[in-house]
């Protein structure tokens, strides 16, 4: 009996797929006192079933069988993402040397004929199982590799404090939907909120209140914003969203959805509760004072929109070009009374 590597053999699985009963019972004899479990087909198309399904370690593979003969089965196995790390042994009587160039071509790892040494194909069978190992593991490192990566990515685009989008991102997208509105003429509006008076309630309630605060407006914003609508932490207590497809009425409504979704609500309310306001400004490409030619041009006319409304009485929502309207709540952070 051949001496085998127990801590290799832990759990693996071996897949023959023969229609010769003989050659099935030759390698359960291998293994007897082996920790290997062996899996049988008699036919290709119950091994690639089985294939699919159990994912072994190793496939010991005929060529000639009925149905689905082994080139096929060899080739489907290392065309499949799932399976095509699977070693394949080829046991077959076959020694025409055509039949082995094209096992070889379509993805077998090895090739031996039958009637074969037991202490090589042992030896071959015990190969391919490491090569298995080693497969799962770089397949491992892999996948740790692209989650990383992707969390990583994730960290350059969100705001931690928030979990909008960053300054950084919010520039990436603003500038692709520019590209695409300027290019069909399409509507793109943006839209600065900035909470009124947030000082006063850092100063008064301090920073761990003042995140907690902004993190509740962030999902106001959220909440508020459409599906498609691109919400990001511009700075401070400033926020943007990005609205694609969107003309000037459009996006005063959604504004005006969210300021007076902040002015219902109450911040803070497991601590100190508190209500708040927020101005904002809305900017659309195209005005038409046809004068935003630029991504530069409407930020700063979302800009001056906002800090109109901030300077005419805050807790209100102004489009760029037009008088703001007057503040009909009074826009200091206050109390909630119980």
């Amino acid at each position: 009996m051949p001496e085998h590597d127990p801590l290799s053999a832990t759990h693996q699985r071996i897949l023959v797929v023969d229609d010769d009963p003989a050659t099935v019972g030759l390698v359960r004899s291998w293994f007897k006192d082996q920790m290997y479990e062996i899996l049988e087909a008699a036919d290709g198309e119950t091994g690639l079933a089985i294939a699919l399904k159990q994912r072994p370690d190793l496939v010991l593979l005929d060529l000639t069988m009925p149905g689905v003969d082994g080139i096929a089965v060899a080739r489907s196995l290392k065309a499949n993402p799932a399976t095509r790390t699977i070693p394949i042994i080829v046991l077959t009587a076959c020694r025409d040397l055509n039949a082995k160039v094209e096992a070889f071509a379509v993805g077998a790892d090895d090739y031996v004929t039958k009637p074969f040494d037991v202490e090589e194909v042992d030896a071959r069978i015990c190969a391919m199982l490491r090569k298995r190992e080693f497969m799962l593991g770089l397949e491992s490192t892999v996948r740790t590799l692209a989650t990383t990566n992707q969390q990583l990515e994730q960290l350059l685009m969100v705001d931690e404090k928030t979990g909008l989008y960053n300054f950084r991102e919010f520039q990436r997208r603003l500038k692709e939907e520019w590209e695409r509105a300027s290019r069909y003429t399409m509507p793109l509006s943006l839209v600065f909120f900035d909470l009124d008076n947030f000082k006063e309630v850092n100063d008064t309630l301090g920073h761990q209140a003042g995140d907690e605060a902004l993190r509740e407006f962030a999902t106001l914003v959220t909440g508020g914003a459409r599906a498609n609508d691109v919400a990001a932490r511009y700075g401070g207590e400033e926020f943007a969203v990005i609205l694609p497809h969107t003309d000037r009425g459009m996006a005063m409504r959604v504004a005006e959805r969210i300021r007076k979704a902040v002015d219902d609500f109450v911040f803070l309310e497991d601590q100190s509760p508190t209500k708040m306001t927020v101005t904002a400004g809305v900017a659309t490409y195209p005005s038409p004072e046809g004068d935003l030619h630029s991504v530069d041009a409407l930020i700063r006319a979302a800009d001056r929109a906002l800090y109109m409304g901030k300077d005419r009485g805050k807790n209100q929502v102004t489009q760029a070009g037009a008088p703001p309207k007057r503040a009909r709540h009074k826009s200091v952070p206050r109390p909630v009374r119980r």
